[in-house]
This record gives C-alpha cells, structure tokens and sequence, in this order.
C-alpha cells in the first residue's frame, strides 16, 4: 500500500474538524517547500563574489575610502 493510500484510509476514519486540521497541515507543508524553492539557502560571505574584491590590489582600501570621505567632505 502507498503512502498515499494509508493517509486516505487514516483520514477516512478521522471526523471532519480533524480532516480540515490535516488539510491545513498538507497546505503549511506545501507552503514551506515553495519557499524552499524559492528563496535558496544564502550562501557564506567569503563565497560571495564581492568579497576580496581589493584582494591583489596595490592600493590600501582603507586609505582610499579616507581620499573619498574626505573629498565629499569638501563638497558640503
């Protein structure tokens, strides 16, 4: 017998407030799965492409957000 059939046959026997309950569960279930699908698991900051970005750079990333700030700081 599938997996199928034996819920059909459980809920055959269940009172229809109870069969209602497990409809609503099937529904959450099917509901979380879409969402699954939907919106894949994030992965790590250290595999996002952006990360390292100035790796390899023979400029100080530090110092040249420093240039920046201080060049809008004269736009004000």
């Amino acid at each position: 017998m599938s997996p199928i059939e034996r819920i059909q046959e459980q809920l055959r026997q269940l009172p229809v407030e109870k069969q209602i309950e497990v409809l609503d569960f099937v529904s959450f279930l099917h509901q979380q799965q879409t969402a699954a699908q939907q919106f894949p698991k994030r992965r790590p900051l250290g595999q996002h492409p952006a990360f390292g970005s100035w790796r390899g750079r023979e400029i100080d990333a530090l110092d040249y957000q420093r240039t920046l700030r201080s060049e809008w700081d004269g736009l004000a």
